[in-house]
């Protein structure tokens, strides 16, 4: 049975008499005697004149204590419902699971010490049983670091069941008991393997860990009473639900701000904040530090850009990367491999070689190098708000090759400024910039055009009316004013199209240009009428940002709709000598393109948004700004809006690659010498299974060690 509901009593409307709901009351007045809940302005416009008969007698100012004035996020809580949920604990089988690495060393001590005690052939045969007993725990102990499959699991157990059993077949009892001895040790160091995956992981478990925790457990969604909340389990969310995150809480999903805005964290973890409006894109886990929100929920449960972070190496996809192929073969295909080398080291070497060889090969290790890495990669870019969308997205990123960064909104602040402007005609400088202004409306959506609109507000110019507005993509906007006068605003190339010679202003234009200003003319009536020079300030750190992509190594190209002059000369500042301008949209795309042909993996840079064609058609797309939108899956998204940590973002998945195949070359050195060995007789059981732990260990360590240097290198912002 659910539990009751709260209620909080209707009161009168002061001016009308009408009940309000206080938690939906259209207008609130906080007097000194306490509040006045309104239905709307009308109601409360009368109030003010001193309409107010049904207002509830209050006492004298003073006459009592100070009335404490409730906050709105203070009744929402007020009017929440706590829905309880049923937490499943551990299943039966995982809680005995866990204590199978005890079992299983204490077999291998027991049999060990039953071997140096006695000489005894019978305790000598119960020490074989318990080493293969010992065997058939290890083979079921999950091994979740590595995310081991059962057919990899069983590798190293069945080698110590061959080891026990070419112990029990040995010519004498004292060779018979020394072979058992090995089998006995060897058995420990196959059962510690997964105190030593544990111990080696702990980093990369507790670094998840703290991002799991900024996920909350459970969310306020709204009621079907229009004055009460309910507050159920997060996993109940689904796509399309409403979810209302008050000041202080954490979002349960991902999703878009349907209603409020408020200050927040730019990403889970982040040390900086920013402001949220509606129609932002807002991640789980993202604390709100100011105001209030109702968002329209986009992902859930797994799908959620933090635990898809954390779950990247779990996902099932389709790559092509070597490493992923790799990893594929290794864990459908391994006993087609491994079977015919032990069975030909049993041929050649008796059962003492083929357990050599499946107790040393580094199978668990090559699955370590190939996963390990990946995971502290996609961590490490989590806790800076660097977000892959997949592992083939990250793998992809670790071989680029070429980086196409688009100039305006990457390498600038995407949010340009008018300069100055320069009157070169008969008509009034003031005239001519309040109809570009309305011009401009048609493309409010274009910078440029934001900041032509907001010059002219500032200097007190009325807009004019214009009609048949027409937007050129790339190049500006036409129209016609109310008496006909045609008008263009845009760069020199729609000019020329539409007819209209610049010679008065070319010096000016090219001077400008040569400064890093983009010109924008304003033609009325067919005459060339004003000059405005348009300033895009570069980014705080966007010559870091080239370096660290140039050193990757990778060729860096900046691609602008820019005039030619001007993007050459911030390309200058920033340390990119090859430019790719004036490029129209449709031209950036056929440019990404061909830079894909003929530069293999290719990155593009740009924002999210209103530059999608573009990162559609790159091999990595890296978007500035976090929308939720499907390219986002199959590339990187930077919560930060920053684009250093874009080029960070691409130093983490080079420093993936490397680490990934400098334990793929370890493993193989590994198995090179494991066979060897094997086929030669000069590697036991016991030098195997050591060699065996020693290369895990190897692979294992790679997470921590590349946490440490994505800290030194890429450090978090504070």
């Amino acid at each position: 049975m659910l539990p009751a509901r709260p209620h909080l009593p209707s009161q009168p409307c002061p001016a009308c008499g009408r009940d309000v709901d206080p938690l939906r009351a259209g207008r609130v007045l906080w007097l000194e005697d306490g509040a006045r809940f309104l239905c709307g302005g009308e109601c409360r416009a009368r109030f003010l004149r001193g309409e107010h008969e049904f207002d509830a007698p209050s006492a004298r100012p003073g006459a009592g204590p100070p009335l404490e004035r409730p906050s709105i996020p203070d009744l929402v809580r007020e009017a929440t419902v706590v829905r309880d949920s049923d937490d499943g604990g551990d299943r039966p089988e995982a809680r005995a699971r866990r204590y199978d690495p005890v079992a299983a060393s204490g077999l291998a001590l027991l049999a060990l010490g039953l071997l140096f005690l006695t000489p005894s052939r019978g305790l000598v045969w119960i020490a074989a049983f318990l080493v293969v007993l010992c065997a058939v725990l290890n083979a079921r102990i999950p091994l979740t670091a590595v995310r081991a499959t059962s057919s990899l699991r069983v590798v190293a157990p069945i080698g110590l069941a061959l080891a026990a059993v070419s112990g029990v077949l040995a010519p004498d009892p004292e060779s018979q008991r020394w072979a058992l001895v090995g089998a006995a040790i060897a058995a420990i160091a196959v059962s510690v393997r997964s105190w030593v995956h544990s111990s080696l992981s702990a980093s990369l478990r507790s670094g998840a860990r703290e991002l799991r925790e900024t996920l909350p457990l459970r969310a306020r969604v709204p009621s079907h009473d229009s004055s009460a909340y309910e507050e159920v389990p997060s996993a109940r969310l689904r796509q399309g639900d409403l979810v209302v995150v008050l000041e202080g809480e954490l979002a349960p999903a991902d999703g878009v701000i349907e209603e409020g805005s408020g200050l927040a964290l730019q990403y889970p973890r982040a040390a900086h904040a920013r402001p949220y409006d509606e129609g932002d894109f807002i991640l789980a886990g993202t604390r709100m530090l100011e105001g209030a929100a109702t968002i329209r929920v986009r992902r859930t449960g797994r799908d959620r850009g933090i635990v898809r972070a954390l779950e990247l190496g779990r996902r099932k996809q389709q790559e092509r990367a070597a490493a992923s192929r790799l990893r594929f073969a290794l864990t459908h295909w391994n006993w087609v491999l491994l079977a015919p080398v032990a069975i030909a080291a049993f041929i050649w070497s008796g059962p003492t070689g083929a357990a050599t060889f499946l107790l040393g090969i580094p199978v668990l290790a090559l699955l370590a190098s190939l996963d390990v890495p990946l995971d502290a990669g996609a961590l490490a870019s989590a806790r800076r708000g660097m977000f892959f969308g997949s592992s083939r997205a990250l793998r992809d990123a670790g071989r680029t090759g070429t980086a196409a960064i688009l100039l305006r909104g990457a390498l600038t602040a995407g949010e340009p400024i008018v300069q100055q402007a320069h009157s070169l005609g008969s008509m009034e400088l003031g005239r001519v910039l309040a109809l570009a202004a309305s011009v401009e409306k048609a493309a409010e959506d274009h910078p440029i055009a934001r900041a032509i609109r907001r010059y002219a507000e500032e200097h007190g110019d009325a807009s004019a009316a214009v009609r048949k507005e027409r937007v050129r993509a790339g190049l500006g906007v036409t129209a016609v004013t109310s008496h006909g006068v045609p008008v263009v605003v845009g760069r020199r190339q729609l000019l020329l199209d539409e007819g209209i010679s610049v010679a008065t202003a070319d010096s000016d234009a090219t001077h400008l240009e040569s400064e890093g200003l983009t010109p924008i003319f304003i033609a009325i009536d067919g005459h060339l009428e004003a000059l405005v020079a348009i300033l895009d300030p570069v980014q705080v750190g966007a010559r870091d940002a080239v370096q660290r992509i140039a050193d990757l190594p990778s060729d860096v190209f900046v691609l602008s709709g820019d005039d030619r002059r001007t993007v050459e000369r911030i390309a200058a500042q920033l340390g990119a000598p090859q430019v790719k301008a004036p490029l129209l949209p449709h031209e950036r795309v056929t440019e990404v393109r061909a830079l894909r042909e003929t530069g293999g993996i290719t990155a593009t840079i740009a924002r999210g948004g209103e530059d999608d064609a573009v990162l559609a058609a790159s091999d990595v797309p890296i978007s500035l700004r976090l929308l939720g939108s499907g390219l986002e899956d199959r590339g990187v998204v930077i919560a930060s809006h920053d684009v250093r940590d874009a080029a960070g973002a691409l130093w983490v998945a080079r420093a993936v690659r490397r680490a990934t195949w400098r334990g793929i070359g370890s493993c193989g050195l590994a198995a090179t010498l494991v066979v060897l060995g094997a086929t030669m007789g000069w590697m036991t059981p016991v030098l195997g299974a050591l060699c065996g732990l020693a290369t895990e260990a190897w692979a294992l360590r790679a997470g921590s060690r590349l946490l440490r240097r994505v800290d030194l290198r890429v450090p978090m912002q504070q």
